[in-house]
């Protein structure tokens, strides 16, 4: 049965919003950290980081974000420790290609915490969230 995989004619659930000042471009990164094999991304460079959407269900890869705000890794466990609620909605992937490594989480998630921490680049982060 392949009825999981989605047929080419079909339009993604989650798109970014257009923008003017960024290049988005699709990706598709093998990877066995993730049931599909492959993580399917909409994806753009931002201050030497990688801002990454998950085609399929818009989670969102929240390193990319802090990262590219100047805030080290270790600081998103820090945050994320502080907040044990987010524990179960959150992915993290390991292995494999550099760029789709780190804490994923869903996209309403990631745009609430964007909203408190991610000013600085509110513009930046336009083909995410609007």
């Amino acid at each position: 049965d392949n009825m999981s995989d989605t047929p080419s004619t079909m339009s993604p659930k989650f798109r970014p919003y257009a923008s003017p000042n960024h290049q988005v471009t699709k990706g598709r990164y093998i990877t066995s950290n993730d049931h599909r094999g492959y993580i399917p991304v909409y994806e753009y460079p931002l201050n030497g980081q990688w801002i990454m959407m998950d085609i399929d269900d818009g989670y969102i890869l929240w390193t990319g974000i802090w990262k590219a705000l100047g805030n080290s890794k270790a600081d998103i466990v820090k945050m994320l420790d502080s907040q044990p609620d987010l524990a179960p909605l959150i992915r993290r992937v390991r292995g494999g290609y550099l760029k789709i490594q780190g804490t994923w989480m869903p996209y309403e998630v990631a745009l609430r915490l964007a909203r408190r921490v991610a000013w600085p680049i509110r513009e930046e982060l336009v083909p995410l969230f609007g």
